[in-house]
Formats: C-alpha cells, structure tokens, sequence
C-alpha cells in the first residue's frame, strides 16, 4: 500500500514537472509575441530590450551587446530572450577567449 503511494506521487511529481516546464514555455513564447508585436507596431514595449545598432565594434562585440540586452547568442536558440544565465552563450562567449 505505501509502495503504490509512492508510486503515485512520484508520477504526480513528473506530471507537475511536465506542466511548470509548458507553463515556461509558454511564457517565453507570450513574452516573444509581445515584442513582435511592439516591434511591428513601432512602439517599443516597456520593459523588453532593444536591439543594438551596428557599431564599428568587432562581430563578438555586438554579439555580447545582445547577450548583455537579454538575447540568446548561442547557436540552439539565438535571438531568443533571455530569462537567466543561458550555458550555452556562456560556453560560446568562453570559446573566443581561449
């Protein structure tokens, strides 16, 4: 009896897990609608990030500009807003300094 319980809140701990990670995506995907949208109305939103001008700086420059604004640099998911450190820039960020 105790085992089956176990059993079952194990499962409920995975069913959770699966929809706090939907409930992320989503946010992501509502948060970057809402800046296309501000972008194709012309009236930056408050709050997201512009982006950068060209600048006479170097390619990696302007790309740690877009990280620094809160855009994905990486390869998996470049031009992405950012919620938090992204391991993926970092170690992209890193290989240019080796």
């Amino acid at each position: 009896m105790i085992r089956l319980m176990e059993i079952k809140m194990q499962e409920i701990a995975a069913d959770f897990a699966r929809l706090k990670r939907y409930a992320q995506l989503l946010e992501e995907e509502n948060s970057r609608l809402k800046e296309e949208l501000a972008r194709l109305a012309g009236t930056p939103e408050a709050g997201v990030p512009e982006p950068p001008g060209l600048t006479a700086a170097s390619g990696m420059d302007n790309l740690i500009n877009l990280y620094d604004r809160g855009f994905h640099i990486c390869s998996l998911y470049f031009g992405g807003v950012r919620h938090g450190d992204c391991l993926f820039c970092a170690a992209f960020m890193q290989r240019d300094r080796r």
